[in-house]
């Protein structure tokens, strides 16, 4: 502040200064208008004076401290009397011997516990065993029951009789279940061959089954076959073969049964010379005979 001060009083006297000159010099025709002088330059502030802080220390001697380092002690054991001896190995032996029972004692249970799993194991296996066997006695006892109560249908009789010039061959079916049938369906057929027919031959049906009912215990007369008295006069004299079969489809009053069947298959056996002197007889022919329960044939119409 004080240089600044300064530098304008230096400043106005020099102005003074230079009033007076002016004043004394003389006068000309023309003014002369004196030069205009450059303006004094800018002044800078000088940076500022960075005062490092210095170190104070106290006064008087400085304290120190010592770090003492560990040293290491060695203990030396005093050496043991011989009785201290002996009763340091009776205590020792004393070990080794509660150890050796502690031992014994672990594997006894070990084995105990593995004989106890096995015993449990086999416990469990004849136990499984004995479920089942009562399980397949339940499901046969619930078999035979249904056997004795559901329907059964079979063909207990095949008659015959003179129909004009044929013969009426008339299948009986009959249930000797305890219950009635449903969905019964059944389906004949008859056949005139030159050769015996094979028994595995195609069986095959004209018609459609027919749809019908049979009761407990009933006996009815399903899908009666007419055969032309000319082919039944040749049969007799053995020139053809006669086939006539049969097959009735149904389903129990039982849930959760399969469908049955009952099928048959029969030559005929013709005697006689004369339509109104013949016989007929009818005998089992190939393999289309049985039921669901003993034929390994589909159970369908």
């Amino acid at each position: 502040m004080l240089r600044v001060s300064c530098v304008c009083l230096g400043l106005a006297l020099a102005l003074c200064a230079a009033g007076v000159s002016f004043a004394q010099t003389p006068p000309e025709p023309s003014p002369i208008v004196p030069p205009s002088q450059p303006a004094p330059p800018p002044v800078v502030a000088p940076p500022p004076v960075v005062v490092s802080p210095t170190l104070q220390l106290p006064a008087g001697p400085l304290s120190v401290r010592v770090i003492d380092q560990p040293l290491s002690i060695k203990v030396i054991e005093q050496s043991k009397s011989d009785a201290q001896y002996d009763a340091d190995q009776k205590e020792r032996a004393d070990r080794a011997v509660f150890s050796d029972q502690l031992l014994i004692l672990a594997a006894l249970l070990v084995a105990v516990g593995t004989f106890l799993a096995i015993a449990f194991t086999v416990q469990v296996f004849y136990l499984g065993l004995g479920l089942r066997a009562m399980r397949r006695s339940s499901q046969k006892a619930e078999r035979n029951v249904m056997a004795m109560q559901r329907a059964f249908v079979y063909v207990s009789d095949l008659t015959w009789s003179a129909a004009g010039d044929s013969i009426k061959v008339s299948p009986i079916w009959a249930n000797s279940g305890a219950s009635p049938t449903r969905k019964l369906r059944i389906s004949t057929n008859w056949k005139a061959s030159h050769s015996e027919l094979r028994p595995d031959f195609d069986i095959a049906y004209a018609r459609a089954p027919e749809n019908l009912f049979l009761g407990p215990g009933a006996r009815a007369e399903f899908g009666t076959l007419f055969i032309p008295m000319r082919d039944v006069q040749a049969a007799a004299e053995q020139n053809l073969y006669l086939y006539v079969w049969g097959r009735g489809t149904y389903e129990d009053m039982f849930e959760g049964t399969k469908p049955h069947f009952f099928e048959f298959c029969h030559r005929l056996e013709v005697a006689g010379e004369t339509p109104d002197n013949i016989g007929v007889g009818f005998l089992q022919f190939g393999l289309s005979n049985g039921s669901d329960e003993d034929s390994l044939l589909p159970a369908e119409a």
